[in-house]
């Protein structure tokens, strides 16, 4: 009996990422997963709801949440997703683009209020074309749990070219679709 197809749900990012998506979607379609993403139309868009309620869905029901953090926030239904998925617990790996990762460690002084470690009103005075919105900082925080211990953080993979470092950091992960399924199940023991 053949088994289920894993079904993996790629983050709805999309500005500036468009082509690379569109790769990694169908590289892990190669390998044998179901991909859910919004972008190459994989997720069922739920009759008379929303986008985002539709990808809130989608989050619920993959197997493995696979978020990719960009210096663009768009519509702030990515960050939705993230939130749900850890909300859900849900089995989940991050791609982080290195302006992101180099901007978190820039800026965290002043970001966060010294007292507190709470995200301060800080915030960027207009969109610049490395990065639109400050709120792709707080992403990256949600995502590797940040303040958390360091056991329960989770790992988000720099990146600047996807081609040359998010792209075999992916085929690391998920080509050997056994191995990923062992490890998925063993997270449920």
């Amino acid at each position: 009996m053949a088994k289920r197809k894993l079904k993996i749900m790629v983050a709805s990012t999309v500005y500036h990422f468009k082509t690379d998506l569109e790769q990694l979607c169908y590289t892990l379609r190669g390998y044998g997963y179901k991909v859910l993403n919004s972008h190459i139309g994989t997720v069922y868009s739920i009759p008379g709801k929303s986008p985002t309620d539709s990808c809130l869905a989608a989050v619920n029901d993959c197997d493995f949440f696979l978020g990719i953090i960009l210096p663009f926030y768009g519509s702030g239904i990515t960050h939705k997703e993230f939130k749900e998925a850890i909300k859900l617990d849900k089995p989940r790996g991050y791609l982080a683009h290195h302006d992101v990762a180099f901007s978190r460690l820039l800026l965290k002084d002043f970001m966060l209020d010294p007292i507190t470690k709470k995200r301060n009103k800080f915030k960027l005075i207009k969109k610049t074309p490395v990065m639109d919105d400050l709120r792709v900082i707080d992403m990256y925080n949600d995502a590797v749990g940040d303040g958390l211990p360091m056991k329960k953080r989770l790992w988000a993979q720099e990146f600047h070219s996807y081609s040359s470092q998010g792209a075999p950091f992916i085929s690391t992960q998920f080509e050997d679709i056994d191995r990923f399924r062992s490890d998925l199940e063993n997270l449920k023991k």
